[in-house]
């Protein structure tokens, strides 16, 4: 499995709401997507914990296959005319837990962790280096080598209390799976 987002900042007087119309006419759309595990539709909004507007939209693939066809088939493109060219990040499937109810789930929380070097990799426990919210429905950890991170996805009913400086959260406004 591969995952996959694209965060596109926007500016701080964007009104939100656009992107909250456009998932709601168009967020069904990737629902049984050919290769997509799920799709979350994701907002930030500007306030006392976000210094800016960013519509992020995260993507669990099954296969590559499935993610080429997004992204060179067209799909993409949608994307690509509405916001401007957006770097994409890629990580690999570490563990992903999906439960039935995610789609009851209002906010995804991001944990990462640098991985320092070390003699061995066999050694590291990645798992217990990231908090367990009470709350959680469902929950993928990914990873990418190249820059030597891991990050936790939470998708969670309620937000935590108390979020660490290596933290953030997004407002989940639509997921396809």
């Amino acid at each position: 499995m591969y995952a996959m987002q694209y965060e596109i900042k926007l500016p701080n007087d964007y009104d939100m709401d656009i992107i909250r119309n456009r998932v709601k006419m168009n967020g069904f759309k990737t629902d049984n997507f050919p290769g997509l595990s799920l799709k979350a539709y994701l907002i930030k909004e500007k306030d006392h914990n976000n210094i800016t507007n960013i519509y992020a939209p995260f993507y669990l693939w099954n296969d590559s296959e499935g993610m080429n066809k997004f992204i060179f088939d067209g799909y993409y493109d949608n994307i690509i005319s509405s916001f401007g060219w957006q770097k994409i990040s890629i990580g690999i499937k570490y563990e992903a837990k999906i439960e039935k109810n995610i789609k009851k789930s209002r906010y995804l929380v991001e944990e990462y962790i640098d991985i320092q070097p070390v003699s061995s990799i066999k050694k590291l426990d990645i798992k217990s280096s990231f908090e367990c919210y009470e709350n959680t429905l469902s929950e993928v950890i990914i990873y990418n080598p190249e820059k030597w991170k891991v990050v936790k996805f939470s998708f969670v009913e309620n937000l935590p209390n108390k979020l660490n400086e290596h933290v953030s959260y997004y407002e989940i406004l639509h997921i396809s799976n």
